[in-house]
């Protein structure tokens, strides 16, 4: 159960750290930060757990911006060397506000997203089945830094990601 864990908290919340971009504020410039994501994103992340050793993933973020940046859907596939998710995201922005869905397809599973945009980047929660976590996302051209804290008591304690597209 634990590497299930691993592998969903991993994969639903690099789907949705991975949306760091939008930090140009809220409006137009907003839409046109989500209407950017479009295409393919790829890079690495490091799950840092609760004990034991660090485990890399390697991830693909695919971005399909609609509604003129109001929507976005974007699958997401990380492999590592135990675990995989493949996933998909459903997100609405409006108003500096972010809701959205995420949902693991391997192992079934779903959860919630809220946050706020900034204008570099944003902070969000992500709330699932099994955890809650903090994530603060960084932006600069081409690529997006990803930090998540999870709440105590869970096998693992932070996950840290960085993405590219250019």
């Amino acid at each position: 159960m634990q590497g299930q864990f691993c592998a969903t908290l991993v994969g639903s919340a690099i789907a949705l750290l991975a949306n760091g971009i939008l930090g140009d504020g809220v409006g137009a410039q907003t839409n046109d930060a989500i209407l950017s994501l479009a295409g393919r994103w790829a890079g690495n992340a490091v799950l840092v757990p609760a004990s034991g050793p660090n485990e890399a993933y390697s991830c693909v973020a695919t971005y399909f911006p609609a509604d003129g940046g109001s929507r976005l859907t974007q699958n997401l596939r990380c492999k590592s060397a135990n675990y995989q998710f493949d996933g998909t995201t459903q997100l609405q922005i409006a108003g500096g506000k972010i809701t959205g869905r995420w949902q693991d397809k391997i192992n079934n599973l779903d959860g919630i997203v809220n946050g706020t945009v900034k204008t570099d980047g944003f902070d969000i929660l992500l709330s699932g089945n099994f955890f809650d976590a903090k994530m603060t996302v960084g932006t600069a051209p081409c690529q997006q830094s990803i930090t998540i804290v999870l709440e105590e008591g869970l096998p693992i304690k932070e996950i840290s990601a960085l993405l590219k597209k250019c």
